[in-house]
């Protein structure tokens, strides 16, 4: 008769197919993290915010449009704000190039930033490649939740004992500021934060005082584990 093999298989796999379904057709959108988020001040920056309207996904158009603010504060994660440098010029993405003429600190801490928009710099020039949020009362609270793996090793060997192995954190949330398009995103829809990954809406949209609740999907780049299949 047919012979039984036990095959090892790594989830990154089916996590890099998941990818290939989903990037094509999910709609983008923006997140900040709230934790020590940055304000950055643009000098010639629009004296009054204004509205641009801008597909969800620049190669999908059944995705629909979103509504982009565009003002002259703006947020930026601690984490970016971080890396750059005095006269830098960055790329505020779907917006242009900016310049940074100077960084206020408190104790160490990075506490603004200011800087002017530079729209005729060529974003192929520029290293940082920022994703941010319009200072405006319409952003969304989110709560950003990753799983991890149950077990903590790759594989676990006969004579060991899964208890021994179980990995005492797999669930880590964080607090971000969201576009305000995340209103209209349904339980259950896929969507892709730039520069952050792809989730999963499990809370959509109440009330301004309860967060949306996303769960991140692996797209087959983190540390992988093994499925044992039997055939």
């Amino acid at each position: 008769g047919a012979s039984k093999n036990l095959n090892l298989m790594e989830w990154d796999k089916l996590w890099t197919i998941n990818k290939k379904i989903v990037d094509p057709i999910c709609g983008r959108h923006t997140a900040v993290l709230k934790e020590k988020c940055v304000l950055l001040t643009l000098a010639n920056g629009p004296e009054e915010p204004f509205v641009r309207i801008l597909p969800r996904h620049k190669k999908y158009e059944g995705a629909g449009k979103k509504a982009t603010t565009f003002a002259n504060r703006i947020w930026l994660e601690y984490a970016d704000a971080s890396v750059i440098s005095v006269g830098e010029e960055v790329t505020l993405m779907d917006w242009g190039n900016a310049i940074i003429r100077e960084i206020k600190t408190d104790n160490g801490t990075i506490t603004q930033l200011v800087g002017e928009l530079h729209l005729e710099g060529s974003v192929k020039m520029t290293k940082l490649k920022l994703t941010w949020l319009s200072d405006i009362e319409d952003l969304v609270s989110l709560s950003l939740v990753d799983f991890d793996y149950l077990i903590n090793k790759k594989k676990l060997e006969e004579d060991e004992d899964f208890l021994d192995n179980l990995n005492p954190c797999t669930r880590r949330e964080a607090l971000a500021l969201g576009d305000p398009n995340m209103r209209n995103v349904k339980k259950g829809e896929v969507i892709q934060l730039e520069r952050k990954g792809y989730y999963r809406c499990d809370v959509p949209f109440v009330r301004s005082s309860k967060p949306i609740v996303l769960f991140a999907i692996p797209d087959g780049r983190q540390k992988s584990t093994l499925i044992v299949t039997g055939a």
